[in-house]
């Protein structure tokens, strides 16, 4: 169920429609920032919609449920955020993956700037994950095609993968996802599927291969599960976002090329909140559109 979308306020305005314009419902059409291109999104427990803004070199983050809204990308001294990819949520902290400063760069949910890690290991930073209630934390590097492993303090821990196409073995991975049982999921972009590992990091499954039949992917980009253990996937070319069931089979998918409810221009991330609600980093569309799965007999 398409439920709208947090959306620029400028394309808002040229659009007109309240009906599509979540961000402008839930924040009563105050000024909520200009999403130039989302990228990476992320909820916390108390309902904080957080985006990453690739070109727009910032964070945007919504509260859905005070209506409040700040955005944030000061590292200090006069520098700032270039390129954040991606984003996650640790405690009261927000952890950035900014792939052109190669590092993570963590604040507060305020917006203030803690500190930053990953300098001396990562190439080019794409995803970031963490396995709780540890704080491990997981950064994809496209550069080197492999994971990096960080404490939660960003002290580097040991590195994961290589380049290649066996299990285990990476070609461009970029977004990651870890669910409540601790599996951490890798979208391995240019071997176009996702692979699966367990808590102690050792492979379980990969699903998803080249071409263009339901279940195939060409270029996986964000990867969520909800509460039931189905596998959402975007993808970027397909514009469109594929469901599988825990064992990696195709269920169903939804989305198409367009700028309408439900359709997509280059979508990236996605992240599902505790209720089921779907969020899409529709990028070219300068928004974020919201879903709502809808259980058997009603919701």
């Amino acid at each position: 169920m398409y439920l709208g979308a947090v959306s620029s306020e400028s394309d808002m305005e040229k659009r007109g429609s309240l009906p599509d314009g979540i961000g402008e419902l839930l924040f009563d059409a105050k000024p909520i920032g200009v999403l130039v291109s989302p990228y990476a999104v992320a909820v916390d427990p108390t309902g904080i919609l957080y985006v990453a803004d690739s070109a727009g070199a910032a964070v945007h983050a919504f509260n859905l449920r005070t209506r409040d809204y700040h955005q944030f990308s000061s590292l200090g001294k006069k520098a700032g955020l270039q390129k954040p990819v991606a984003l996650m949520t640790l405690t009261d902290r927000v952890y950035v993956v900014d792939s052109v400063l190669h590092q993570v760069c963590v604040f507060r949910k305020t917006g203030e700037f803690v500190f930053a890690f990953g300098q001396d290991q990562l190439e080019r930073p794409a995803g970031i994950a963490c396995r709780r209630p540890e704080g491990t934390i997981y950064v994809a590097d496209t550069g080197s095609h492999a994971l990096y492993v960080f404490n939660h303090e960003g002290q580097f821990i040991r590195k994961i993968g290589t380049r290649g196409i066996n299990a285990g073995q990476f070609n461009f991975p970029t977004h990651l996802y870890i669910d409540d049982a601790g599996q951490l999921y890798v979208s391995d972009t240019l071997n176009y599927r996702v692979q699966v590992f367990g808590p102690d990091d050792r492979f379980l499954m990969a699903f998803g291969q080249q071409g263009d039949r339901p279940g195939n992917l060409a270029h996986p980009c964000g990867v969520a599960t909800d509460q039931t253990g189905n596998i959402y996937v975007i993808d970027r070319q397909f514009e469109n976002v594929q469901v599988f069931d825990p064992q990696g089979r195709i269920l169903m998918a939804f989305g198409e090329e367009g700028s309408g409810p439900g359709q997509f221009w280059l979508p990236a991330g996605i992240a599902i909140d505790a209720r089921d609600r779907i969020y899409v980093a529709d990028s070219y569309n300068k928004r974020v559109q919201v879903f709502e799965l809808l259980k058997e007999g009603g919701r």
